[in-house]
């Protein structure tokens, strides 16, 4: 039997077998490689009718050449690298046939760095863990886990097409747009002078990531304990020069993290060019988060409004049955998932503040946090932050002993969860000083004092009413920076409205919507 082959000829600086990333992986210490520019791979394995995941070839600055052993259609997508099938012009972004025995020849790229050769039905290697990619660090996926050599005769899968859908080429700037993280640095001037430069992209950049070389940012350098890190994340490491990780990148890391390239933007880092001026685009970001899994009506369609959950988990409300159906509705919509434990107070909904300190409240924070983590393991999803509900969440804000015995139940349990607390209070400042990341709150729907802290609900004008007072005032918090997270309370009234007003109007001014408890894009 006659396989279908493509045989390479010339493989280049770095050819690879690329397909859709490795996700799901990460906590096991498994990278997501896939394409750098995943934008190119979708496009070019679009333009085939090809399967979303079907393996492809990323071929790094040109310069290669294959063989076709049967008659195949074919598309390049990402740089352009004067590409001839046979000595005659071939352009990008289109399907070519390609007959037996043709030959494709890739020159040097005009301007980017990463071309994407997909063929109708694919290479056929096999997926591990879910995916095609070669893992080069690990050497597994793709074709032998290496990079392709001249001589190397890659089989081709059977073309079954799907409808193929046109795509245009869009033009790459080494621009990414990037936002603030907090982690590490919450004063804002190391990303202010990442914003306000220009870089280059260091000769000792890869796929693991890119060095920037430039004039080396100021500032405190804190000693930081590993955690999870993932492509996009920018890092700052003694020597002042920053490192954007790409997708081979590894999954910790011990550097602070001082911003991160947006989802929307990775691809742009494939194209980047050894050498090429790259500068950050600042973009402003919020995170809305609702308190959920608490009985209340309207959890299904805040969840499509906000971009984190609190999940109640026993303490004030919420059962096993809750919690797993809560956790469900938020995986399918992309939702942030965070444990909201609470003193164990169910008649007064964990408003009534309990005489719980030193271990008894770190054993109270730990046994209900638990409970949420073990049910999001079972249903395939992780929690990412805890932020404690109702009097727990009042006190830790004013009271240093009980802020204290929180930070270090969640510090026990998984230093890569984040700490939400009331904006400038305690509980923030405690959970960075066990290392924890910590996300400053505030509210849409209650008032301030003139101390900056919320006033108490039993006293007159407490709450706002208003739906768009609410979007106003959400509005306002947003752009002070105060905090990086807006809490959208799930249990009221108007909490519906109120949600979707804020939403919009944040929207409206131009900010980006994401989690402020996790790093992941």
């Amino acid at each position: 039997m006659v396989t279908d082959e493509l045989i390479v000829e010339r493989a280049g600086v770095q050819s690879l077998v690329v397909a859709a990333p490795r996700l799901g992986h990460r906590h096991e210490a498994i990278a997501w490689c896939g394409a750098f520019d995943g934008r190119a791979y979708d496009d070019a394995n679009a333009l085939l009718g090809n399967d979303p995941a079907a393996a492809a070839i990323e071929i790094a600055y040109g310069n290669f050449a294959a063989r076709f052993t049967s008659a195949r259609t074919f598309a390049l997508a990402g740089a352009d690298a004067d590409a001839r099938l046979d000595g005659a012009p071939v352009p990008p972004y289109r399907s070519i046939a390609a007959a037996r025995g043709s030959t494709l020849r890739l020159g040097s790229p005009r301007a980017g760095a990463r071309t994407i050769l997909a063929i109708a039905g694919g290479i056929a290697v096999p997926a591990i863990l879910g995916s095609r990619s070669t893992d080069l660090r690990s050497r597994f996926g793709g074709f032998h886990g290496r990079a392709l050599r001249d001589g190397d005769r890659l089989a081709l899968d059977a073309a079954v097409p799907l409808q193929p859908r046109a795509r245009e080429r869009i033009e790459s700037d080494a621009r990414p747009r990037v936002v603030r993280e907090r982690i590490h640095l919450p004063d804002g001037v190391a990303f202010s002078q990442l914003c306000s430069r220009r870089w280059k992209a260091s000769p000792q950049s890869d796929r693991m990531g890119i060095r920037c070389e430039g004039e080396p940012l100021l500032g405190e350098r804190p000693t930081v304990a590993t955690l999870a890190v993932f492509p996009g994340a920018i890092q700052l490491p003694p020597s002042g020069l920053p490192i954007v990780l790409g997708v081979d990148a590894q999954t910790t890391g011990g550097y602070p993290v001082l911003a991160s390239v947006i989802a929307e933007d990775l691809w742009k880092l494939g194209q980047v060019r050894l050498g090429e001026e790259i500068t950050f685009v600042p973009v402003r970001t919020i995170d809305l988060n609702a308190d959920l899994g608490e009985g209340c009506a309207d959890d299904a369609a805040l969840l499509e409004i906000v971009t984190s959950a609190n999940i109640a988990c026993g303490g004030h409300a919420g059962d096993e049955r809750s919690m797993r159906e809560t956790i469900r509705a938020a995986r399918r919509n992309g939702v942030a998932i965070g444990a909201h434990p609470s003193y164990p107070d169910r008649e007064g909904f964990g408003r009534r503040a309990m005489d719980l300190v030193g271990e008894d409240l770190v054993a109270l924070v730990i046994d209900q946090v638990s409970a949420l983590a073990r049910i999001a393991r079972e249903e395939g999803a992780r929690l990412t932050h805890v932020k404690p509900h109702g009097a727990l969440y009042n006190r830790s804000a004013v009271d240093e002993s009980t802020a204290d015995a929180i930070a270090r139940a969640v510090a026990e349990l998984d230093r890569n969860l984040a700490l939400v607390g009331l904006a400038g209070s305690f509980s923030t400042a405690m959970a960075r000083r066990y290392g924890l990341r910590s996300v400053e709150e505030l509210f849409a729907d209650r008032r301030y004092g003139e101390d900056g802290f919320l006033i108490p609900r039993g006293e007159p004008g407490a709450s706002i009413e208003s739906v768009e007072e609410a979007a106003d005032q959400a509005l306002a918090l947003a752009r002070s920076g105060r905090g990086e997270s807006i809490c959208l309370h799930g249990d009221g009234a108007h909490a519906l409205s109120f949600a979707r007003a804020v939403r919009a109007r944040l929207l409206e001014a131009g900010f980006i919507l994401r989690s402020a408890a996790t790093l992941d894009p």
